[in-house]
């Protein structure tokens, strides 16, 4: 019953981190375009709200980040997918309009 409790807490952190518009269009477009900078202006918000987002996405463990010189790259945690192939699934259907 443990690992079951601990697979549902899993969950609900995923479901929480994703709950957001931007947080989840974060999420879709790396699911969809791979590896990337991800900017503020591209959603029109300040700065410190985007890394609130990312925090969120980082703390979560659906996105992985790597620093090349000052530039943050951002990409999705293949373990993850791979851990929940069905529910990460649904985003392969879904389209970033940009």
């Amino acid at each position: 019953m443990k690992n079951n409790n601990q697979h549902t807490e899993q969950l609900l952190v995923l479901f929480q981190a994703l709950g957001d518009p931007i947080r989840l269009d974060i999420f879709r477009c790396l699911l969809q375009k791979g590896e990337q900078r991800v900017t503020n202006g591209t959603y029109s918000v300040s700065k410190s709200t985007m890394s609130h987002h990312i925090k969120l996405l980082k703390e979560a463990g659906l996105i992985h980040v790597r620093k090349e010189g000052t530039t943050h790259i951002y990409s999705p945690n293949q373990d993850l997918l791979r851990q929940y192939p069905a529910f990460f699934s649904i985003f392969s259907n879904l389209h970033v309009e940009k």
